[in-house]
């Protein structure tokens, strides 16, 4: 060996931990890819709420994985904290303190309209006169949404006013450490590779949901309701991958195999359908092809209305480039919505293209990202909700809103009505500037300066339903 070579450095040695650092670096700046930090393990971890109280409540700190609060089922719940000793982290003792001091009433703001309300009178008119088949909603967003809370609060309202049309689609790569829907249960067996469009690559086919599932062998998805024997509609659906073989899924409902079942061939897909004269309680499909896409299932009613939360944890509206165009427009298509609902900003607070001239970069990412998701769909009618207001904890002990949210939350308003889309202001509703901190001071938010609590979700959810169902009554009763 030349002395030079012994000298030289180690530069596989090099490369490994370049590939590291570009791995896990971002877990530290993007909220949501926290759980993929090395110095947090992987999995669930819950507590319980506090209980009702008159006086400011402080949260327990979130873990970072974001979602634990309000993703994983209850009965996982336990009254230990999770630690909360990561950097970059507010920390929990500090945010407290500050909480306490702040005015622990939310500002009385109301319940704010939908600006661009006449975007939405297809769908509208679709509520009012029926439709054969269920009105379909997917409602995209990051991990404010994927636990379920504001979503599962819409669609009981809303389903309590034009009827329960079921689950409608899910992805079948649900997974309750990152999402959840509290409308269905989903279970897999055998080996399963799940991916999402948070991180790229599968040349964009990531399905309606933006989450693909691929079995390793023979494998079962187990859908359920979330009480037993209720029923979930009498239609049931796959979306998966063009075969590569002669093999086809296998149907099971209400434990009885399934023979008629209907394959819809397209270009980027097959859809499988089974028809039930019974009313569905539980369904397992079996697949035997080893990495085939299975991007997920659909399980309706005849009549009703749906609310497909469609959420992808980590994700931004530049997240959104990650799919094939083509290949999500055909499933959209093919799903046929009648609204699509947009949640995105949580995880862009500090988006470089909210400094340019007029937000001019910022506006032109979040116009391209609408267009994508509405692209399947252009007759479909469109909703934008901003994103919630974030905060930050100053070195004085004050905590202040983050301060580019309001520039967002204005962009975007911008965006959406430029793009005939409705437009609802969360962050208007919460109170505006500095109202993070009242959230928190009332048990409504946590300590992670980001996410709200089940309850404060709720709140969210309600006022939302508020605003869209006066909406829809002012269109009921004009001439």
């Amino acid at each position: 060996m030349l002395a030079s070579d012994r000298l030289a450095p180690p530069f596989h040695m090099l490369a490994i931990l370049a590939v590291g650092l570009v791995t896990v670096l971002p877990s530290y700046y993007i909220n949501d890819m926290a759980s993929f930090r090395p110095t947090r393990a992987l999995g669930p971890l819950v507590w319980s709420q506090p209980a009702e109280t008159s006086a400011p409540v402080v949260q327990a700190s979130i873990p970072d994985e974001a979602l634990a609060a309000h993703v994983t089922q209850p009965a996982q719940t336990t009254d230990e904290p999770p630690s909360d000793d990561l950097p970059g982290k507010p920390d929990a003792e500090k945010v407290a303190a500050a909480a306490a001091a702040a005015v622990p009433a939310t500002k009385n703001v109301g319940v704010p309209n939908l600006s661009g309300e006449e975007h939405l009178s297809g769908f509208f008119r679709t509520l009012k006169e029926g439709k054969q088949g269920p009105v379909r909603v997917l409602h995209y967003g990051d991990s404010t949404l994927a636990g379920d809370g504001i979503t599962k609060t819409v669609r009981s309202r809303m389903q309590a006013s034009f009827g329960n049309g079921g689950p409608g689609f899910f992805v079948a790569g649900m997974d309750p450490r990152w999402m959840r829907r509290d409308d269905v249960r989903v279970d897999r067996t055998g080996e399963w590779n799940v991916q999402t469009i948070l991180f790229g690559g599968n040349n964009g086919r990531y399905g309606l949901g933006g989450v693909v599932a691929k079995p390793q062998g023979k494998s079962q998805i187990l859908i359920s309701p979330p009480k037993p024997k209720s029923s979930l509609g009498e239609h049931v659906e796959l979306y998966a991958q063009k075969s590569r073989r002669d093999e086809v899924p296998v149907f099971e409902v209400n434990g009885k195999k399934i023979d008629a079942i209907k394959r819809i061939e397209h270009q980027t897909f097959d859809q499988w359908v089974v028809e039930s004269t019974d009313p569905i309680t539980r369904v397992k499909i079996t697949v035997t092809e080893p990495n085939l896409e299975v991007y997920g299932t659909v399980v309706e009613a005849a009549r009703g209305i749906t609310w497909e939360t469609t959420a992808v944890v980590g994700i931004a509206s530049g997240s959104i480039r990650q799919f094939d165009p083509a290949h999500l427009a055909e499933q959209t298509a093919v799903r046929n919505p009648d609204l699509i609902v947009i949640m995105l900003g949580g995880n862009e607070t500090n988006h470089g293209g909210l400094m340019t001239p007029e937000g001019r970069i910022y506006k032109e990412g979040f116009a391209a990202a609408l267009k994508i998701l509405r692209q399947g769909a252009p007759k479909a009618a469109c909703l934008v909700m901003s994103p919630l207001d974030q905060a930050i904890l100053n070195d004085d002990g004050r905590i202040t809103s983050r301060p580019l949210i309001e520039r967002m939350v204005t962009y975007q308003r911008q965006v959406s009505l430029d793009n005939g889309c409705a437009f609802w202001n969360t962050w208007q509703y919460m109170g505006g500037k500095e109202s993070f901190a009242r959230w928190l001071a009332q048990g409504l938010a946590w300590t992670d300066l980001n996410h709200l609590t089940e309850k404060g979700l709720q709140r969210i959810g309600n006022a939302f339903s508020d605003a869209l169902l006066q909406s829809y009554q002012r269109f009921e009763t004009s001439p």
